[in-house]
């Protein structure tokens, strides 16, 4: 595999155009004592390299490249198509995307131009050419990123009239006829029925209701692919001029789903996954959950079968662009590299090497302030890299291996952006992203990290079934009977399956289930639906066994059919108090799982330490704050990797592990 180390690799990124020539030697010598091997360079210089439609200066990567390598650091490009010079602009204005809600975005940001113009896809297509045919062969470069994190911060939907054109065209050739598109989308609601491709508009926001649910889901598939065409088309053009050494990937972002875009697709040309790990931003009062980052680089690894990814940025300090909040001290900061690394990254650049002295990211801390003096940062880095890469190299260069697997599925993401169901299940980040969908998996992976059980994230359509011992499917509405049939085999021959709320109530085409549901899961589950109630921002009564714990976000009703009674809602307002909530139902030599409700974390704790125990797979609830992953190492060993995400010093299987540290136990 392209890019596949036998150690790990640390690097920093590193910005030559933002900083005087005569700091370069200096700043590469310190960044190569530090212990860094690599810089990431490049991607937001398209004006730097064409200061004028097809003329091109490469003077200043080149001596940057140059001095990179005489100092012992490789180089990673990226191609600059992110932001757009001013010539582009002020030549074709109407490059620009016009987002759903009206607005149009301006020149002077990032991610602005759209990827359906055409005046912006040639421009991409000629520098990225230019770029690698000049970079190409050059011996320092080891790598290459495509774009910056394509889709971040609302540039995943376009209204334009580029949009529009092409909107026309996969129509076509998506249904062939408009009666195909008209019966997928049952435009006889409404008197939507349309004559003709060129009638359909593209969804503009509406001051209250919200358009057919199959308009918006072929809209969204369709803006998913113009961003894969987008990044497909560059990596199709640099293999053309690198050699094969050399690797080509992209940066993603949290939350996992919270764009349009399909992530997997979006990979399909790269030869890894990449990741840019932020687990605190701009004005947030404390980090994200630990057992949420671990959702999110578990999803990043499995969008490829290389069984590790990189870290493009990895947080150096506090960040933001307009209000700063929650700053992590030095250890904590370096916690977040242990979790990483942990998980399956086996190249990490830490971003940046210095604070921008101006322009949107003043805000942004990099491993040194303007000042340029060393400071508790680069000392804590620095004694990171040279302490602990020897325990790293044990293992991080393997691919990751797991027992169990999260199932998501892109179209049922994409449905509940617009059809939350419950505003439990409502979050919107302003109007870049949606994450209901995102916490929902977190909940479900969490138990897995709690209980150090080796898991991954793969999509329905792409998941091997019989790698895995447990299967967790949950918010998984729209149905693909195929995809049933083959977890009904897959359950027969010993699985353990785990069903969420709502399993089975659509078809494929998004029209509701005409079987009782869980439809295509009846059979597996072994209940019906008798009743269900969307819970919102309440919470119901839940009783596993004696205990109280309570549900969350929506309530399935359950009859058992086959199945065998695990839990009931309690509470005297609801009407279906005493029914059951939680069921487990024997399938061949198998076990399924059909959770109504959304657990609580007692909840969660009660019911998965008595599912692993039942479907025979080791687990052990370390404590709280402690993740335990298990990790193959060169020697044919294993070991436990114990990262403590605390303030305080953990004991684990009588070995202290110090606060914001990590420890290896072998097995």
């Amino acid at each position: 595999m392209r890019g596949r180390t036998n150690r790990i690799e640390f690097g920093v990124d590193y910005y030559p155009d933002q900083w005087p020539r005569d700091m370069w030697e200096r700043d590469f010598e310190r960044i190569r004592n530090m212990g860094a091997q690599s810089v990431r360079m490049m991607e937001f210089a398209w004006a730097i390299l064409e200061p004028e439609r097809g003329r091109f200066d490469f003077a200043l990567f080149d001596d940057a490249i140059a001095c990179a390598a005489n100092c012992g650091l490789s180089v990673v490009l990226g191609t600059p198509t992110a932001t757009i010079p001013n010539w582009l602009y002020r030549s074709a204005p109407s490059v620009m995307q016009i987002h759903p809600s009206g607005g149009s975005r301006p020149f002077g940001i990032r991610r602005q131009p759209c990827y359906n113009a055409p005046a912006y896809r040639d421009a991409c297509t000629q520098i990225v050419r230019a770029v690698g045919e000049h970079f190409g062969a050059n011996p320092a470069v080891v790598g290459w990123q495509i774009d910056n994190e394509i889709g971040h911060e609302g540039s995943d939907r376009c209204v334009c009239e580029h949009c529009r054109a092409q909107w026309t065209e996969w129509l076509r050739a998506t249904y062939g006829i408009p009666a195909a598109m008209n019966e997928a989308w049952g435009t006889v609601f409404w008197s939507q029925t349309y004559a003709s491709f060129d009638d359909v508009e593209l969804p503009a926001s509406d001051m209250h209701l919200v358009h057919n649910s199959g308009l918006l889901l072929d809209y969204y598939r369709f803006m998913s692919d113009s961003a894969v065409r987008h990044a497909s088309a560059q990596a199709d053009i640099l293999r053309t001029y690198i050699p094969d050494s050399a690797w080509i990937s992209t940066n993603l972002y949290a939350p996992p789903t919270g764009t349009v875009i399909d992530m997997e697709d979006l990979n399909a040309k790269m030869d890894f996954p990449g990741y840019d790990n932020y687990p605190v931003w701009g004005d947030m009062d404390e980090p994200l959950p630990w057992y949420f980052n671990a959702y999110a680089l578990s999803y990043i690894r499995g969008l490829k079968d290389t069984g590790n990814y990189t870290i493009f940025e990895q947080i150096s300090g506090f960040q933001g662009h307009t209000c700063l909040g929650y700053r992590p001290n030095e250890k904590e900061m370096i916690s977040f590299t242990h979790q990483a690394i942990a998980l399956g990254a086996d190249r990490l650049f830490y971003f940046r090497w210095r604070t921008a002295a101006w322009a949107q990211e003043q805000l942004c801390s990099g491993i040194l302030d303007t000042d340029n003096e060393d400071n508790d940062r680069l000392r804590a880095i620095t004694c990171n890299i040279a302490t602990r890469s020897a325990e790293y190299n044990r293992f991080a260069h393997l691919p990751f291996e797991a027992q169990a697997c999260l199932v998501y599925d892109r179209d049922n993401s994409r449905l509940v952006k617009f059809q939350h169901l419950s505003r439990g299940l409502k979050r919107h980040i302003g109007m870049i992203a949606e994450a209901g969908y995102d916490q929902e998996m977190t909940r479900s992976f969490a138990p897995f990290s709690i209980f150090g059980v080796n898991a991954d994230v793969k999509s329905a359509r792409s998941v091997d079934l019989s790698r895995y011992r447990i299967i967790s499917l949950n918010v998984y509405q729209m149905t693909d009977p195929a995809f049933v049939r083959r977890l009904e085999a897959w359950v027969q021959e010993g699985g353990t399956l785990i069903l969420g709320w709502r399993t089975g109530a659509r078809t494929t085409d998004n029209h509701n289930s005409a079987k009782a549901l869980p439809g295509e899961f009846s059979q597996l589950s072994g209940v019906r639906i008798s009743a269900s109630e969307s819970l919102n921002e309440t919470r119901v009564g839940v009783r596993i066994g004696c205990i109280p714990v309570q549900g969350e976000v929506w309530a399935d009703v359950l009859e058992p059919v086959t199945a065998c009674v695990l839990a009931r809602y309690s509470g005297k307002k609801k009407f279906y108090a005493g029914k059951p909530a939680i069921t487990e139902n024997r399938y061949g030599a198998g076990r399924v799982f059909y959770v109504g409700t959304s657990l609580n974390p007692a909840g969660v704790f009660l019911l998965y330490r008595s599912l692993f125990r039942k479907a025979g797979v080791p687990h052990r609830f370390a404590g709280l704050g402690l993740e335990v992953v298990r990790r193959r190492c060169q020697d044919g060993s294993e070991v436990e990797v114990v990262v403590n995400h605390t303030d305080r010093a953990k004991w684990y299987r009588c070995n202290r592990i110090p606060a914001w540290d990590f420890t290896l136990l072998p097995l």
